[in-house]
């Protein structure tokens, strides 16, 4: 009996953090909407996209070492009351300003989240456990973006944007609500540390900057090839509710394989295998993705994508575990996973305009595919130095 409620107070947290990915998956199929009603360009809809990024650039590392003195619970209920009121508030907009200022709330929301889901699910598992539950934390990015990815294609025609987002502020806010009665709160002792030391501590210690840099050298590729799959979709005339499905299909596969690899991590297999595993696949994907892209069938390039985003997860998964481990202290978790997402949210903002500009110097998918190789080679040989410093 006591299991099944730890099991449940922990789940509604991992919860929380697939509806703060939802908010990031429910913005792309609703782009030429909002160009069309709103008058936006392709470039104001580019930055209503990456300002979700922006709050992580900019502050990952600062608010992660907040968390633990505002309360873990306090932080993952702010941030879905921000996702709830910004989302709500969305649907009454009509002007692009305003939808800008709302997504930098929803920002703010998903990187509170975000911060404190690890730290607080360590609060709440015995741990023996934390290895499968981690694995399952990792998966909200892929498995909430996928949610949103699939369902907002579907449900446009029926409530438009400005329903789907009342609509998921709703459902934030419900939530919220379930957390705050179900989940008790925990107490970490903040043991009298200032907050600049906490960072100081963070940043001097080599394990937590190797391992953000692992995360940052994958989540950049990844967002990368995710970002780019719509020119796939174009030159096959696909339609944008196939194209949502697919693009779900592909965010999922990373969900799946964050989960499996938490699984593995449970019985026993070593983290360092597992993501070296995880990085040689997406070496030979990306090469062959990017190289033989113009002669590839749809189905062989879909497939590569795919199996990309599957093993993937295993590096997504594997950094999550390793963060309880990886931290100066434990209560450093939350800023150790505060660099690990700034870390990974300036490769994801930066990585696709560099895609982009190889791509237009060039005029070849070559140089993306070798580039990503020696991303990938870069995670493999950091992971060898991560895991000798604790041999």
């Amino acid at each position: 009996m006591s299991s099944v409620r730890w099991l449940t107070k922990d789940l509604w947290i991992v919860a929380a953090g697939f509806m703060a990915a939802m908010h990031i998956g429910k913005l792309p199929p609703t782009v030429p909407i909002l160009q069309a009603e709103l008058g936006i360009s392709l470039v104001q809809a580019g930055f209503l996209l990456s300002l979700v990024q922006a709050a992580g650039m900019s502050l990952a590392l600062l608010l992660g070492s907040y968390t633990a003195k505002i309360g873990l619970k306090r932080c993952v209920l702010l941030g879905l009351s921000l996702l709830a009121g910004a989302s709500f508030v969305g649907g009454f907009v009509h002007s692009f300003s305003a939808l800008l200022s709302l997504r930098v709330i929803e920002g703010f929301g998903f990187l509170l989240i975000t911060l404190s889901g690890p730290a607080f699910i360590r609060q709440l598992v015995a741990v023996e456990q934390l290895p499968a539950k981690m694995g399952l934390w990792s998966a909200y990015m892929g498995g909430g973006m996928g949610i949103g990815l699939l369902s907002t294609p579907f449900l446009l025609p029926i409530l438009d944007w400005q329903g789907v987002w009342m609509c998921l502020g709703l459902l934030s806010f419900a939530l919220a609500i379930i957390i705050y009665k179900a989940v008790p709160s925990v107490q970490i002792s903040t043991q009298a540390i200032a907050i600049f030391e906490l960072i100081k501590s963070t940043l001097s210690h080599p394990p937590a900057w190797i391992l953000a840099l692992v995360f940052g050298v994958y989540a950049g590729q990844w967002f990368s090839l995710v970002g780019f799959l719509p020119t796939i979709y174009q030159q096959y005339q696909i339609s944008l509710q196939t194209a949502g499905v697919l693009t779900a299909m592909v965010a999922m596969a990373n969900a799946v394989g964050t989960f499996v690899c938490g699984l593995l991590l449970q019985r026993g297999l070593r983290a360092q295998v597992l993501m070296q595993m995880g990085f040689a696949v997406l070496m030979l994907c990306a090469l062959s993705f990017y190289i033989l892209r113009d002669v590839l069938p749809f189905i062989v390039q879909f497939l590569l994508v795919i199996h990309f985003s599957l093993f993937g997860g295993l590096v997504a998964a594997v950094v999550f575990a390793q963060v309880l481990n990886f931290a100066p202290q434990p209560i450093a978790i939350s800023t150790t996973v505060g660099l690990v997402l700034q870390c990974s949210a300036i490769s994801q903002f930066l990585l696709p305009p560099v895609v982009a500009a190889i791509v237009s110097a060039t005029g070849t998918w070559l140089w993306v595919g070798i580039l990503m190789a020696v991303l990938s080679a870069m995670g493999m040989i950091l992971t060898s130095i991560l895991f000798r410093k604790v041999a």
